[in-house]
């Protein structure tokens, strides 16, 4: 069922909080949210002529991802984030929780490599 809730945020924050443009680019990063909050965002995106990317992201994934991962990993993750969010106009991150512990048993030293992308 289709919640009206998500398309007021999209609007809100596409409009009032970035004042995103026409043809201007905005990276929408959703972390853990319902697939209908992403929509509402890429179509408030380009209700006013925007161009919208998206990268989902989802706990479970990163939390595989984050447990094994080498400095040379997540060098080269943060340095191809930095360049594709360089070449935006805006962004948007949304983020929610499936599972709050998630990530509860990546090692600490794991976590602060991963927060520093």
């Amino acid at each position: 069922m289709h919640d009206a809730r998500f398309d007021d945020l999209a609007k809100l924050l596409v409009e009032y909080s970035i004042r995103l443009k026409r043809n201007e680019t905005v990276l929408i990063e959703a972390f853990d949210v319902p697939d209908e909050m992403t929509i509402a965002l890429i179509r408030a995106a380009r209700n006013v002529g925007g161009i919208p990317f998206v990268q989902n992201y989802h706990a479970r994934v990163s939390r595989s991802l984050a447990l094994e991962a080498s400095d040379r990993q997540l060098s080269l993750i943060a340095s191809h984030e930095l360049a594709r969010i360089k070449k935006m106009d805006a962004y948007i991150a949304v983020r929610g929780s499936n599972n709050v512990t998630e990530l509860s048993d990546v090692p600490a030293e794991k976590m602060k490599l991963v927060a520093k992308r």
